[in-house]
């Protein structure tokens, strides 16, 4: 999966109109949310095989964070 990929699947993930980029804060999202973050962990697990835990959600704070735990 190459980075635009990743960014179009996060945009499904998070179930957001909003256009992501590397940049955009979770925090700013709207949509950054309990059920996001179970949906990200989801996501890290079926397609990158990473495993990240709730706690590890807090040390999330862009998209470039979570594209670097899936090392896209």
């Amino acid at each position: 999966m190459d980075r635009q990929e990743f960014l179009e699947q996060m945009q499904d993930v998070m179930q957001t109109e909003t256009e992501l980029n590397f940049d955009t804060k979770l925090e700013d999202l709207e949509e950054w949310d309990s059920l996001a973050a179970m949906a990200t962990i989801a996501f890290l697990d079926q397609n990158f095989k990473v495993r990240i835990t709730y706690k590890d959600i807090p040390l999330l704070k862009t998209i470039e964070d979570i594209a670097k735990k899936a090392g896209v």
